[in-house]
């Protein structure tokens, strides 16, 4: 049976949005994600964020730097499930969409998709995040905090709604401040 790895950037403060406002990455990190995705064998995304992740990706094969292109390319290849209530136009290659009615639905989706795959990244958005620790559809987290206040935006932990133990399985500190905290359920 298969893992869903939430993995996501975040302020100090909990906020995951508007990021592009106060993240901070390093080489380190990168690395870090390359040897992650090398792992991974599906990647959800919400429907709100598929478009502009499917271009970031796809154009970043093109990047100047070769530790982006690698990431680009390992993300480009790997299966994508686009999570939505409504008919999406898909773009990004090797993506395939879920239709979603309920909380219910999506729960049944995700574990036959975890009977057929190791290891299952859900990359964005923020609600799908919220929706998959609201309804605890998640076995792992792995969250680069950053070291800033960003104190607007929307909050990782808003909806969770319930005490949820967590385990701390990993820990590292990178070079810009970056702490990566990896938790199992």
């Amino acid at each position: 049976m298969g893992n869903i790895v939430l993995t996501m950037q975040l302020s100090l403060d909990g906020v995951v949005s508007d990021e592009y406002r106060w993240m901070s990455l390093c080489e380190e990190i990168f690395e870090d994600y390359l040897e992650y995705y090398n792992t991974v064998d599906t990647i959800i995304v919400g429907r709100n964020s598929y478009a502009s992740l499917a271009g970031h990706w796809q154009q970043a094969e093109n990047s100047s730097n070769s530790l982006e292109r690698a990431i680009a390319r390992r993300m480009n290849e790997i299966p994508k499930v686009v999570i939505s209530h409504s008919e999406v136009e898909l773009i990004w290659r090797n993506s395939q969409q879920i239709a979603v009615r309920d909380d219910q639905s999506l729960a049944r989706e995700l574990e036959d998709l975890k009977k057929r795959r190791n290891r299952i990244s859900v990359e964005s958005g923020v609600k799908t995040w919220q929706s998959f620790i609201q309804n605890d559809l998640y076995d792992e987290l792995w969250l680069l905090v950053h070291p800033v206040i960003a104190s607007q935006g929307d909050r990782l932990f808003a909806l969770a709604g319930k005490q949820q133990p967590l385990r701390l399985t990993r820990s590292k500190t990178y070079e810009n401040g970056v702490i990566g905290l990896h938790y199992q359920k």
